[in-house]
């Protein structure tokens, strides 16, 4: 939970959740401003996600889905790379790429996200990789062209560049194929050859 001491919030309520068989504890913090604050814990760090709250029934929700959550999720260590990703020519909605310990996962993320892209604020230089609340269910069933892509389940796979878009696409030991793209100016290509090389060996082209 969050130090209070320094705040000036005078009016706060605070809820500890926690079972032995989760991957996460649970804090939830509901400030009289209105804005309630899920803290999932783990021994990485801690992630933090603010909610507006307007009703009583909106906090009784808010908690019922938080504890639904913290009793599936996990918290990994993970880099975006890219923020343009899409699952091919065809797929003009960007997504978010993420390098994750065990793999690879592509994040739809909107209509307004991909025009804000398209106007030049994609992710042009590499960022710090931090903990975030992974969810691989929630995540599938959110949309068809989210993606987990596990290292230890790539067959072979090939990163390629263009004039303007890289990519790469992937081969499954289970028959699946996937295609990633993104723009050339961001940094995918070079964080994802650095860190499939040592996995896949041969089995990468590039």
């Amino acid at each position: 939970m969050a130090d209070r001491s320094q705040v000036d919030v005078p009016n706060w309520l605070g809820v500890r959740v926690a079972h032995v068989g989760w991957k996460v504890r649970l804090g939830v913090e509901l400030e009289d401003t209105g804005w309630a604050h899920l803290h999932f814990l783990s021994e990485i760090g801690g992630v933090q996600e603010r909610w507006r709250i307007r009703s009583l029934d909106r906090w009784g929700t808010l908690l019922d889905q938080a504890v639904s959550r913290a009793s599936r999720v996990r918290l990994v260590h993970a880099q975006l790379v890219a923020d343009t990703c899409t699952t091919g020519w065809l797929d003009w909605i960007h997504g978010e790429l993420w390098l994750l310990p065990t793999g690879l996962m592509r994040v739809r993320s909107g209509l307004m996200a991909s025009v804000a892209n398209s106007l030049g604020s994609s992710l042009t230089a590499p960022k710090p990789g931090h903990p975030i609340v992974h969810d691989p269910t929630a995540l599938l069933a959110g949309h068809r062209t989210n993606k987990i892509i596990p290292f230890d389940g790539i067959e072979r796979a090939r990163l390629h560049g263009g004039i303007t878009t890289s990519g790469m696409t992937v081969s499954m030991t289970d028959g699946t194929r996937h295609k990633l793209l993104w723009m050339n100016s961001e940094p995918a290509r070079r964080l994802l050859t650095d860190r499939l090389l040592p996995i896949l060996g041969d089995r990468l082209t590039r």
